[in-house]
């Protein structure tokens, strides 16, 4: 008969410091899925849950052709940064899953199951938090992990803000249109310049969609470096979520001082020509920050 404290302590010595999985019952599950991959599943499922709802929407409201030419209602940013939050995932090198690993992978697999996408945002929130604290620093999943989270930004946290202090922001897009038209404001309301009525801002016009897309961009471009990110770094996010207001805002300005185009500056067209200018000034101030790094470094 085996010494019940020897046994137990057996049990102990097989869990390393770390958390790694060596116990009988984990162990299989450690060596047949590597951690990159099980991170990355775990991505996909809660992205799948967090933007079904979005495009089955665009689906039901729009023709087949103008939901893919508007890629189903999301941002191209946000569809390249999963596919790069993936292609990180899994150039992850080889390493173990650990019991913490699969009590976050139950986690995030109980959110999606809820019937809210909502869970699945905060979800995948989490998901990225845990990359950034226990993935070593430079590695691919570490730089998953921050392009996850940027992902929430746009897709869920915006959103969240943009619902608790709408009128707040509404009224500040609305500011700075006045000054550019040169027309009275009242609250989230502005004068056309011919006088003829009010020009209201609402929603969808507000410019902190384009300022988180800014923010995602950022995060894009400088994971694409492996190094420790500087206040330098901030001052280029902050400059680039300038421009895209700018862009947002100088639209917005031209409908005020050019009523009688109302329906070409507001809808598809001004609309797409905006997203268009903001997409390229997002990329294009990235790129410029990212090449100058490279220059350095060479």
């Amino acid at each position: 008969m085996g010494d019940p404290l020897n046994d137990a302590s057996g049990r102990v010595d097989a869990l390393d410091a770390g958390g790694a999985i060596a116990a009988p019952y984990f162990s299989n599950i450690g060596q047949a899925v590597r951690r990159g991959e099980f991170f990355a599943g775990l991505f996909i499922l809660g992205i799948s849950n967090g933007i079904f709802e979005r495009i089955t929407w665009t689906i039901a409201n729009v023709t087949i052709e103008n939901a893919i030419l508007g890629t189903f209602g999301i941002s191209v940013l946000v569809w390249v940064a999963c596919f790069i939050a993936v292609s990180l995932l899994l150039r992850q090198p080889p390493e173990p899953l650990t019991r913490n690993d699969l009590i976050l992978g139950l986690a995030v697999t109980a959110a999606v199951l809820f019937p809210s996408a909502k869970a699945s945002w905060i979800a995948l929130t989490g998901l990225g938090l845990y990359g950034l604290r226990w993935f070593e620093f430079g590695t691919p999943a570490r730089r998953a992990a921050f392009v996850i989270l940027a992902v929430t930004v746009p897709m869920f946290w915006s959103r969240l803000v943009f619902a608790m202090l709408s009128d707040l922001i509404l009224q500040a897009d609305a500011i700075l249109v006045s000054l550019i038209v040169g027309t009275e404001r009242v609250g989230n309301t502005v004068g056309f310049a011919d006088n003829s009525g009010f020009l209201l801002i609402q929603p969808p016009c507000s410019s902190l969609a384009d300022v988180s897309l800014a923010v995602l961009g950022w995060a894009l471009f400088t994971q694409a470096l492996v190094r420790r990110l500087s206040l330098k770094d901030v001052w280029w996010c902050l400059a680039t979520c300038s421009v895209v207001l700018v862009i947002n805002v100088t639209r917005i300005a031209l409908i005020g001082l050019h009523r009688e185009d109302f329906e070409l500056l507001h809808g598809a067209v001004g609309t797409g020509v905006a997203g268009f200018l903001a997409i390229v000034a997002i990329v294009g101030i990235n790129l410029i920050r990212v090449r100058g790094d490279l220059f350095a470094r060479t």
